[in-house]
């Protein structure tokens, strides 16, 4: 997160009234606009959306408070070249502290590689990639509310863990992940404080894990949501882990690393060149 927006979130806090971080996304109308729109408005943003190049900097420059972050296709602006047409926005002074997610359907253009510090370009993420992946970017740039409460990131997962309560052993599916945590996907969750024996295997692994783990996070069922909202927000138990053996912990955070690198790793990518996004896929 940049200077500004760190300052912002400070303020916020201190002030007990969160910020509502700013998004503008700059991509042609579909499904892919409208899912990232849908989902950045539900976690909290403020996200607006510009199909061509005037809208763009219209919105930019009209908005109340700068946009704090651009999630940007460069080749979905018609007859514009989009590198060009960054380079001219970073200089206008709506745009001093706005960060900058490029979004890409194939290859990157080498080109921006030279200017990633120029323009602010945090990451790049490639849409085929699933949208979980593109949200945990942009709350890791900008935390939802102006601050975050996880001592970890979450990584989006799908796996079964068996679920036990006392007595009451279930098995659910997994949505999220990381070091400090996990969140299950249960129609009827239990409440805050339950105490909960979980045991499961990672993607990739044949070591069951298991950890004795604390709800601290209760997502109720809504009933008439759309379907995104239900797969994005799904009814469930937000916990953290309690106590867990070393040997699974150090597992545990092999994998985060993992995803780390892989989710993460696109800020790398944009220094290395482009043939590292024939990796990605």
């Amino acid at each position: 997160m940049n200077q500004n927006a760190g300052s912002l979130s400070e303020n916020a806090h201190l002030a007990d009234n969160p910020i509502r971080f700013k998004v503008l996304v700059v991509d042609q109308p579909g499904p892919h606009l409208d899912d990232l729109m849908a989902v950045l408005g539900e976690v909290g943003y403020n996200v607006d959306a510009a199909s061509d190049s005037e809208a763009t900097y219209r919105k930019l420059r009209s908005s109340v408070r700068p946009v704090d972050l651009l999630i940007i296709d460069p080749e979905s602006l018609p007859g514009v070249d989009g590198l060009r047409f960054l380079k001219v926005l970073k200089k206008d002074e709506c745009c001093t502290d706005t960060q900058l997610i490029v979004t890409i359907r194939g290859l990157l253009d080498e080109r921006f590689v030279d200017v990633r510090g120029e323009l602010a370009i945090r990451a790049s993420f490639n849409k085929v990639r699933p949208l979980e992946e593109l949200l945990c970017l942009v709350t890791a740039i900008l935390p939802p509310q102006g601050h975050n409460l996880r001592t970890s990131r979450r990584f989006p997962v799908k796996f079964l863990v068996h679920y036990a309560v006392g007595t009451n052993r279930q098995v659910f599916y997994a949505s999220n992940l990381g070091l400090g945590g996990i969140f299950v996907c249960n129609s009827q969750p239990d409440p805050v404080g339950t105490l909960a024996q979980l045991a499961f295997t990672l993607p990739g692994n044949t070591v069951p894990l298991k950890a004795e783990a604390k709800v601290v996070r209760v997502v109720q069922h809504v009933s008439e949501v759309e379907p995104l909202h239900y797969q994005t927000f799904p009814p469930g138990n937000g916990l953290v882990f309690v106590e867990m053996r070393a040997e699974h912990r150090g597992l545990l955070k092999e994998f985060c690393d993992q995803e780390e690198t892989r989710i993460f790793r696109m800020p790398a990518m944009l220094t290395n060149g482009p043939m590292a996004e024939k990796q990605v896929r």
